[in-house]
C-alpha cells in the first residue's frame, strides 16, 4: 500500500499546489488549517502537520546536541524526561498562534536533523483543555482513571503551562503454550494468563519569565508515580501451577532551570538540570508441584538513580548570516542498587545477597558550531565536539544482611571493590539542507556520535516470569558510530507531501547479549551466563518512506492517509556461535498507515489504523526468543466533533483480535556447544479494547 501511495503521489505532481505558506523558506501553518481535525491540544496540531513525523531522541547523553525535532517560541525545551512534546501535550489549542516547519539546517538550534516544527505559543489569555479516557477490554478490568487537565496563562510578565494527568493501564491476555523437549516431543500444554495494571499520575510545569529586555528565565519541570503490578499464571492440569507477581512503586521528579542574557552580538544560556528517581521492585513466584512441593521465590531490589547537568551555551550571528555556538557541558549520573533473592520450600531455604552497587559516570564535553549558506541555498551546520568521561563501579556485599534467614543458607554474590576507567572521544556532524526546486527537498546529515549506557546493565537481575539470570557487566563501555542519513522531500500539494529516507550507521561497542563466565575461586570458569556487553563492529541500514496524502483527488473530499513504513537490514557476529545474524531486537521491517476522513459539512470523522512489524528477535547465549503478531494490529475510531462544545470518539482496538506469538528455544548451556533443553511454543490472545474519549477546552 506505501508503495502506491508513492507512485500515486508521483502521478500527481503536476497537480501540485502552492505551499500552505511560505517565508523565508519556512512553511506556516495558521490554526485555521487544523480546524477539521478539531485539535484539543498542541501537540494534536503538530501530529497533523503533513508530511511530518515527530522524531524522538531519548538516549541523548546530556543535554547537549540532538533530541527531539520540535522547537517552542525557537527555544529547546531543555529537559530530558519532560522534552517539547510532553509540554506541548499539555497545553491548550488556543495558545497556538502557528506552527512553522523548516530544514533544521537553516535554524540557529544545533544538533538537529530533516524537518523541525517551531510551535509559536501566545499565552497572554488564560485557556485551559482536559480528556478523560475510559477504557473496556477482553480479560481486563476497566480503566476508569485515565484522563489529563491542563491550564496555560499569564499572571504578570510570568506565562506558564500546567498539566495534570494520570496514564493508567490495563492488559490481559490468555492462550495455550506448549512445552517441547529437545527431541520435539510434546512433554506439557500450559494454559497460561497474564494480566497488568498500572496507575501513572503527574504533573508537569513551563514557566517562561522575562527579568528584562535582556535576560529571561525559564523552568521545565515535573514529578510522578509509578505504580504497577504484573501477574502471570501458568497452569498444567494435575500437574503443577506457577503463579508470578511482578510489582514496581516508583516515584520520580526532574527540574530544569534555564537563564538567557544577551551579551555583546549574542546570547549566553546558563543551564541546571536535576533528575532523581525511586524503583523498588519486587517479584514473587509461587510454584506448586501438586502433592510434592511448594516452593517459594523472590527477587526484591531497590533502585535509586539520578542526573546532574550543568551547561553553557553562547550563540550569536553575524552579519553575513554566519552562526556560531560555543557549549561546554559537565554531567553526574549515578545508580545505587540492593537486591536480594530468595527461595523458600523444596528441601532448603536460601538467601542470595547481591553486592550492592553503585555505579557513577562523570562526563565533561566541548562542542563548536558553525552554521552558514554556500552557493546562495546550500545551508550547511557543521559541529566539531569532543568528551571526557569517567565511569565507576563500587560494590560491597559487608553492609547488608537480610532479615528472616532463620534457618536458612545466606550466600553473598561476592563482588566487593572498586573499578574506574576514563575516555577521551571525538564526536561531531554536519547537515545539509538543499532545496532542489519548489516541489523538492534534499536533506543530509553525517555524524559521528557516542550513545548513552544503561546502568541497569552494570548490576545484576532476576526475571522470575521468564525464568532466567542475568549477570550485571561493570566492563560496558557506550557504542560509538559513524552515522548517515539523506532523505528527499516532494511536496506534492499544499497539504500533500511524501518523503524517502536512507540512513546506515557503521556501529563499534554495539551493545547487545554476551556469554558472560562465571568463575570459581581459582579463577576457572565453571559456567557461562547471559549479560549485556560490547560486540566489536555492527552495521545497520535503514530505509525509509512517510508522507501525507489527501483523498480528493480519487473522489473523497475530506479524506486523508498518513503512512511510514520502514526496512531494516542489520549485521552483526554472533559471540556464541560466530556466524552472522541481525541485531537483538531489530525487526526487518514495519509499517504505519492511517487514515482519517472528516466528513464535509457535518462534526463527522472516522478512521482507520493499521500497524504491523517484523519478527522481533532475541539471541542469548543459551537462548532465541521470537516474538511475532501474525497480522496487523487494526484499530478504527468514529468521532462528533461538536458534542455540546466537546469532542466525543469511540474506539475499538485490535479489531481483528490477533494473536501474540513467541517461540522460546533454550539449550542447556552455550549454543553452539551444547543440545536444545526445551521449546516454548506460545500463542496468546490480548481481546479488543473499547475506549470512550471525551475532551474539551476551555
Amino acid at each position: 500500500m506505501i508503495r502506491c501511495a508513492l507512485l500515486s503521489a508521483a502521478a500527481a505532481l503536476s497537480l501540485a499546489a502552492p505551499a500552505q505558506a511560505q517565508d523565508d523558506s519556512r512553511q506556516i501553518f495558521e490554526p485555521s488549517y487544523f480546524e477539521r481535525f478539531a485539535p484539543q491540544t498542541a501537540i494534536d496540531m503538530v501530529r497533523r502537520v503533513p508530511g511530518f513525523s515527530i522524531r524522538e531522541q531519548g538516549d541523548d547523553r546530556g543535554l547537549g546536541q540532538g533530541g527531539v525535532n520540535v522547537l517552542i517560541n525557537g527555544e529547546r525545551v531543555t529537559s530530558k524526561d519532560t522534552d517539547a512534546t510532553d509540554v506541548l501535550s499539555r497545553t491548550p489549542v488556543g495558545t497556538v498562534v502557528r506552527i512553522e516547519i523548516a530544514d533544521a539546517a537553516t535554524l540557529g538550534v544545533t544538533g538537529l536533523t530533516g524537518q523541525v516544527a517551531n510551535v509559536i505559543l501566545d499565552r497572554s489569555s488564560l485557556s485551559g483543555a482536559w480528556e478523560y479516557q475510559p477504557e473496556f477490554r477482553d480479560g481486563a478490568r476497566p480503566r476508569w482513571t485515565n484522563g489529563t487537565l491542563s491550564v496555560s496563562g499569564e499572571r504578570g510578565d510570568l506565562n506558564y503551562t500546567i498539566g495534570f494527568d494520570n496514564r493508567s493501564f490495563r492488559g490481559g491476555e490468555q492462550g495455550p503454550e506448549d512445552v517441547f523437549d529437545g527431541s520435539g516431543n510434546l512433554t506439557e500444554v500450559r494454559q497460561e494468563k497474564f494480566s497488568s495494571r498500572g496507575e501513572n499520575p503527574s504533573i508537569t510545569t513551563s514557566i517562561n519569565y522575562p527579568i528584562s529586555e535582556r535576560t529571561s528565565l525559564a523552568f521545565t519541570g515535573s514529578a510522578a508515580l509509578f505504580g504497577v503490578d504484573r501477574w502471570e499464571f501458568s497452569d498444567v492440569a494435575d500437574v503443577s501451577s506457577r503463579d508470578t507477581l511482578r510489582a514496581e512503586d516508583e516515584w520520580n521528579a526532574e527540574g530544569s532551570l534555564e537563564l538567557s542574557h544577551d551579551v555583546g552580538p549574542g546570547t549566553l544560556k546558563v543551564i541546571a538540570y536535576d533528575r532523581f528517581e525511586h524503583s523498588p521492585l519486587t517479584t514473587r513466584e509461587l510454584f506448586d508441584t501438586f502433592g510434592e512441593s511448594f516452593v517459594v521465590s523472590e527477587f526484591a531490589q531497590e533502585i535509586n538513580e539520578g542526573e546532574l547537568i550543568g551547561r553553557t551555551e553562547y550563540a550569536f550571528a553575524q552579519k553575513n548570516g554566519v552562526t556560531w555556538e560555543i557549549a561546554g557541558e559537565v554531567a553526574f549520573n549515578f545508580l545505587d542498587s540492593e537486591a536480594v533473592f530468595s527461595e523458600r520450600g523444596g528441601g532448603s531455604d536460601v538467601f542470595v545477597v547481591s553486592p550492592d552497587v553503585r555505579v557513577e559516570e562523570l562526563r565533561e564535553q566541548i562542542s563548536l558550531t558553525r552554521g552558514f549558506t554556500m552557493w546562495d541555498k546550500l545551508a550547511v551546520q557543521a559541529s566539531a565536539a569532543g568528551e571526557w568521561s569517567m565511569i565507576t563501579v563500587i560494590s560491597d556485599t559487608s553492609t547488608r544482611v537480610p532479615a528472616n534467614t532463620a534457618g536458612a543458607t545466606v550466600v553473598f554474590d561476592e563482588g566487593t571493590g572498586t573499578d574506574s576507567r576514563s575516555f577521551t572521544r571525538p564526536k561531531g556532524f554536519v547537515t545539509f539542507a538543499y532545496p532542489v526546486s519548489d516541489r523538492f527537498d534534499l536533506r543530509a546529515r553525517f555524524e559521528r556520535s557516542v550513545g548513552q549506557l544503561s546502568f541497569f546493565d552494570f548490576i545484576s537481575n532476576v526475571n522470575l516470569q521468564e525464568q532466567r539470570a542475568q549477570a550485571g557487566n561493570t566492563e560496558l563501555v557506550p557504542e560509538q558510530s559513524w552515522d548517515g542519513e539523506i532523505e528527499l522531500e516532494a511536496a506534492i500539494s499544499e497539504e500533500e507531501k511524501v518523503i524517502f529516507r536512507v540512513s546506515g550507521r557503521l556501529i563499534e561497542d554495539l551493545v547487545d547479549q554476551v556469554p558472560f563466565d562465571v568463575l570459581d575461586d581459582s579463577g576457572n570458569a565453571v559456567d557461562v551466563i547471559d549479560a549485556v556487553g560490547n560486540l566489536d563492529t555492527a552495521t545497520l541500514w535503514e530505509v525509509g518512506l512517510e508522507g501525507t496524502l489527501e483523498t480528493d483527488r480519487w473522489g473523497l473530499a475530506g479524506g486523508r492517509i498518513d503512512f511510514n513504513g520502514l526496512y531494516r537490514d542489520t549485521n552483526v557476529e554472533d559471540p556464541t556461535t560466530l556466524e552472522t545474524r541481525s541485531i537483538s531486537r531489530e525487526p526487518d521491517w514495519e509499517y504505519n498507515i492511517q487514515f482519517r476522513h472528516d466528513i464535509p459539512s457535518t462534526p463527522y470523522a472516522y478512521g482507520f489504523e493499521f500497524e504491523g512489524v517484523e519478527d522481533v528477535v532475541v539471541y542469548r547465549v543459551d537462548e532465541i526468543a521470537i516474538a511475532n503478531i501474525p497480522q496487523p494490529e487494526t484499530e478504527f475510531f468514529v468521532e462528533h466533533k461538536d458534542l455540546y462544545g466537546m469532542i466525543l470518539r469511540l474506539t475499538v482496538g485490535n479489531l481483528l483480535n490477533v494473536s501474540y506469538e513467541q517461540d522460546r528455544t533454550r539449550w542447556e548451556g552455550r549454543r553452539e556447544q551444547t543440545p536444545i533443553d526445551f521449546i516454548e511454543d506460545r500463542e496468546r490472545t490480548d481481546g479488543r479494547r473499547f475506549t470512550l474519549t471525551l475532551s474539551g477546552t476551555f
